[in-house]
């Protein structure tokens, strides 16, 4: 079916799972991908999941060390509209397909490059594993206690693989939009390290804040308070030893759910009666009365007790696999069926979201390795095609998406980051939350939730009773001047609010309207509400970060003290992640049908759902075939996945050892003095390392536990080994490391309600284009200058806010007032 990207032609020089994302959501909605291998081939074909990220692809073999192989891929890249690689900074320079080459061959190329570490740096030559990435950024220190021990713990979800990939794709799909115009294409660029920023939800402005302000945000109080496993959010044991996730966040829904339950008599009992806002000691006496009273039922019945009330946020924690078998994932075709010749039918992610009018499809089997070699080589043998002269500048030096606006009613995170992202390559942003007096009251939390600084800077924050005539008339109007509108309400709220598509595409044909919830708009589970815990729990994500052996087997006798500790547990491990992994998916979507309104001149419709969002941040695991390897879980203690890919304790500190290869193996022995182990029979090679695991894990312990983590991640990088401190907090990190600074991982603004501070810096660098960073809003901060671009005058806006239609906080009088 009709795809946005039709017609173009990439070049995928990738290896691995991050450039096999990005091109996977590029062949899936129309790109001709074509995989240009070595002869020895992708180096991770050997990946079970490779099969699932290479779908609907073609396969080349050219031999870029030799002089041939580098003009035949100039000559390739001659022709193409996108050329992107995943090398360390310095690599494609030797292959003769770096981006000042290639762009001198075709003007027009749109290059992208995802790298580990960024393109500068200290790290920037360090093998850019996400384990070594996310241990040194902080984020694995993010999970200390999880598992009741000292230190980091490892972070088992590849976010920021996934979160790069598509960052890669937003850049590709932005230059494009603007190549027609600017008439050159641009240098794209993002890494798994800049990816690291959509998973610090507060890090780096906790800290700062708590130097402003230590009584308020005391160092530590966030953590503690994600630490702590909400009532809201409370995993539970069911009669049949199976655990069920509940994300009933608002107030509203957890009185739901208690009632739904049978517990609704604890409401009008003194001490709960203002639950879930409870004191320690009320808190602690409801959680033991919800996990006994959980224990009465099994999760089937459960589960059809909260389907049939459809107020009621739940679902069981399971592997990726069978999460993809939920009757609402099958009902959206969030999972396809492709007849592989090596594996027989292999089930894996579907499209990345449903877009109205231009939907795409995925293609067939992955390729075998040169399988398109002939076809390829003969077009560039091929006379290039003609390509235009290139303009002297891109844009002007102005971002990107300048000149686009966007509404956003989202709340949380899935939408609000989604639209944070665009915000920073140019969209205008007017964030529309409601007056005063409703429950979803201005999501931007009063200015002060570090989370929402965050997830709306760079917006124009407005407040409109949408319940009103008046003040719909008020969005239709934007609507009327808008290019997208971005929202998370459930099914049947945007008729009643005057912003469901049918209305919107009336108003603005060329809109695009983009629904983002957790189950989809039609099917079984629709009506249900969902947060962040729900695709956390359903599509794997948590049980591997839970480790081996977590939660116990159903058929294993538990206490009431057991199991608060495994839904302790289990809370930990379902962290924030499944949100921004949504919002990639969201923003990507939105990018690939502005360039098909580019090209047709009409909006269209887009849904996006958080299971698919999360399945596709699972892909390394989200697959299925006769006779799939088991899945990759980290141990028991959640150290690591095996003994060359994990945490140690050294002498002082931590380090996290990412040593994938032969030739890395080799490298660490010598550098660490240790020929010894190149020829113990346990270790000498892949297979019996891997049969010797424990015992070699025990060996490498003894050796980092002689020096300081700074010592080892000197000598070890210096030889080409990703072994790095795992010692730092995100926002330390971020604030202080060369590495952060060298990538532009924060930027100074100035807000007009808190001063100077530092913000997240841009995921994506282009070549000629700058982003967009600002400070976030407070409620209501842009009313009255949005109502005067409406041409409302001072008296009219005033009288509006008097009647409750717009509002504003005091701190913003009308001019002159």
């Amino acid at each position: 079916m009709a795809g946005p990207c039709d017609g173009l032609v990439v070049l995928d020089f990738s290896w691995g799972m991050a450039g096999g994302l990005a091109t996977a959501v590029l062949a899936d909605f129309g790109s001709e991908v074509i995989k240009i291998e070595p002869p020895s081939g992708d180096p991770f074909r050997n990946h079970p999941a490779w099969l699932s990220w290479n779908r609907g692809k073609k396969s080349a073999v050219i031999d870029l060390k030799n002089a041939a192989g580098r003009e035949q891929a100039q000559r390739l890249a001659a022709q193409a509209d996108v050329v992107i690689e995943t090398f360390r900074p310095g690599v494609t320079q030797r292959l003769g397909i770096d981006y000042a080459t290639l762009s001198s061959i075709n003007p027009r190329l749109v290059y992208a490059s995802i790298s580990g570490w960024g393109q500068q740096g200290p790290l920037s030559q360090v093998p850019g594993y996400e384990g070594a990435i996310a241990a040194k950024s902080g984020r694995m220190m993010d999970f200390s206690g999880q598992m009741n021990r000292e230190g980091p713990a490892y972070s088992a979800v590849q976010v920021a693989t996934w979160a790069s990939s598509q960052a890669a794709v937003r850049g590709i799909l932005a230059v494009l939009l603007s190549r027609d115009t600017a008439g050159r294409g641009q240098w794209v660029q993002t890494s798994i390290l800049q990816n690291m920023i959509p998973y610090d939800l507060a890090g780096l402005m906790m800290r700062q804040l708590s130097r402003k302000d230590p009584k308020k945000f005391s160092p530590g109080s966030l953590g503690a308070a994600i630490r702590l496993p909400m009532l809201q959010y409370i995993p539970v044991r069911t009669k049949d030893g199976q655990w069920l996730q509940h994300a009933n966040l608002m107030d509203r829904l957890f009185r739901a759910y208690l009632k739904a339950v049978g517990l609704g008599w604890v409401l009008e009992e003194e001490l709960f009666k203002r639950a879930p806002i409870l004191n320690h000691e009320a808190r602690e006496a409801l959680r033991e009365l919800i996990l006994n009273r959980m224990q009465e039922r099994t999760l089937a019945e459960w589960i059809q007790l909260y389907v049939e009330d459809g107020n009621i946020a739940g679902e069981p924690y399971r592997y990726a696999v069978d999460g993809m078998k939920h009757e609402q994932f099958v009902h959206n075709h969030h999972a396809v069926e492709i007849d592989d010749p090596r594996v027989g039918k292999l089930t894996t992610v579907g499209l990345i979201a449903k877009l109205s009018d231009t939907p795409g499809q995925v293609g067939g089997p992955a390729p075998a390795l040169g399988q398109h070699t002939a076809e390829v080589l003969g077009r560039a043998a091929a006379k290039p095609r003609a390509v235009a002269a290139a303009a002297p500048t891109a844009n002007g030096g102005r971002p990107l998406l300048e000149g686009l606006t966007m509404l956003d009613f989202s709340m949380v995170i899935a939408g609000p980051y989604a639209a944070e992202m665009l915000a920073e390559m140019g969209v205008r942003v007017i964030k529309v939350d409601a007056t005063p007096e409703r429950e979803q009251t201005i999501s931007t939390g009063g200015g002060m939730a570090p989370m929402n600084m965050k997830n709306h800077a760079g917006k124009e924050a407005i407040q409109v009773n949408l319940q009103s005539p008046e003040g719909q008339n008020i969005i239709h109007q934007l609507i009327a001047k808008s290019d997208i509108l971005l929202h998370n309400f459930r099914p049947g709220a945007p008729q009643r609010l005057g912003i469901d598509w049918e209305t919107c595409s009336r108003i603005n044909p060329r809109m695009i309207h983009v629904y983002v919830g957790a189950y989809g708009a039609t099917g079984p589970h629709h009506r249900r509400p969902g947060a962040h815990p729900i695709p956390g729990a359903l599509l794997g994500g948590a049980l591997r970060q839970a480790g081996r052996g977590n939660p116990p087997p159903p058929d294993q006798p538990m206490n009431l003290e057991e199991i608060k500790e495994v839904s302790r547990l289990l809370m930990r491990a379902n962290e924030g992640n499944p949100d921004p992994n949504t919002s990639q998916a969201v923003a990507t979507s939105i990018m690939m049908a502005l360039l098909a309104r580019a090209r047709s001149g009409r909006g269209q419709a887009i849904e996006v759902t958080m299971l698919q969002g999360n399945a596709w941040a699972n892909a390394d695991e989200a697959y299925d075939y006769a006779g799939r390897p088991p899945y990759a879980l980290p141990d028991e203690q959640c150290f690591g996945l095996n003994a060359l890919y994990r945490l140690y304790p050294a002498g002082e500190g931590w380090v996290f050892l990412a040593c994938v290869f032969d030739r890395e193996w080799q490298a660490f022995c010598r550098a660490v003095g240790r020929a010894d182990l190149l020829a113990d029979a346990r270790f000498a090679s892949a297979a019996a390392r891997r049969e010797h695991d424990a015992q070699l894990a025990q060996e490498l312990g003894k050796i980092f536990a002689a020096r300081s983590s700074e010592h080892w991640e000197q000598l070890l990088t210096a030889a080409g080994v990703a072994c790095v401190q795992a010692d730092s907090s995100v926002g330390k990190f971020l604030e202080e490391h060369p590495q952060a600074a060298a990538n532009g991982m924060t930027a100074e603004v100035e807000s007009p309600r808190f001063g100077k501070y530092l913000r997240h810096g841009a995921i994506i660098k282009f070549s000629a284009a700058p982003p967009r960073l600002l400070p976030g809003p407070f409620p209501g901060e842009y009313t009255v200058r949005v109502m005067q671009e409406l041409g409302y005058s001072a008296d009219q806006i005033a009288e509006m806010r008097a009647r409750g239609v717009i509002y504003w906080e005091e701190a913003n009088p009308l001019p002159g007032a």
